[in-house]
């Protein structure tokens, strides 16, 4: 095989590999909810990982999510404040490998006593870290500005849910018997790549 043969087989499978991975980050922020949905999803481009570690903080202490998740991969969360699942006691830390821009899709899961499903999503009065801008009314997502609004993330680890507001959280219309789960997924890719990977055209605080 020539050297020129062998540059363009490896360019072609470059080019592979980042359309699967576009396909996979595009079609993934796009769909509404589904249960089989992962908990956390790496994507690795140029070396980029990234992830969430949920956890759920009571007062006394952290307690991982782990413990609460059900056999499809999603945190199931309580209504009642005395619980340890409490969903106001929700935390999470997002950690990176490399550098680029990241964003954080949350989507709960809402099922009524009598099995009907509906998502409740951009409501729930979440507090975020002050590095990242709350775009939930729009597409579910959280994304990370940086203190400069660049958008451009090199953190080891990080802050992502910090609090809950309780004052303004409404439950009215659910009744006792209504469970709640949650997904908590981090995208991550290249800098220059966001708005052909997103299909954005511009980070949503610009």
């Amino acid at each position: 095989m020539s050297v020129k043969s062998a540059k363009f087989n490896k360019r072609a499978i470059l080019i592979i590999v980042a359309v699967i991975a576009a396909i996979a980050l595009v079609g993934g922020s796009l769909a509404w909810f589904v249960t089989q949905s992962s908990l956390m999803q790496r994507f690795s481009i140029s070396g980029i990982k990234a992830g969430a570690e949920v956890y759920f903080d009571n007062g006394s202490g952290r307690i991982k999510a782990d413990k609460f998740m059900d056999k499809d991969g999603l945190f199931v969360l309580s209504l009642d404040s005395s619980a340890d699942n409490y969903i106001g006691n929700l935390r999470a830390d997002v950690t990176l490998t490399g550098k680029a821009v990241v964003r954080s899709m949350i989507n709960l899961e809402w099922t009524d006593s009598d099995g009907s499903v509906s998502q409740y999503t951009s409501a729930v009065p979440f507090e975020f870290a002050e590095d990242w801008y709350d775009n939930r009314g729009t597409d579910y997502c959280v994304y990370y500005m940086g203190k400069d609004l660049s958008g451009k993330a090199d953190f080891d680890r990080t802050a992502l849910i910090t609090g809950f507001d309780s004052g303004k959280f409404d439950t009215f219309g659910f009744d006792e018997g209504t469970a709640v789960r949650a997904s908590i997924r981090v995208d991550a890719v290249q800098v220059n790549r966001y708005i052909q990977i997103w299909d954005i055209e511009k980070l949503p605080w610009k």
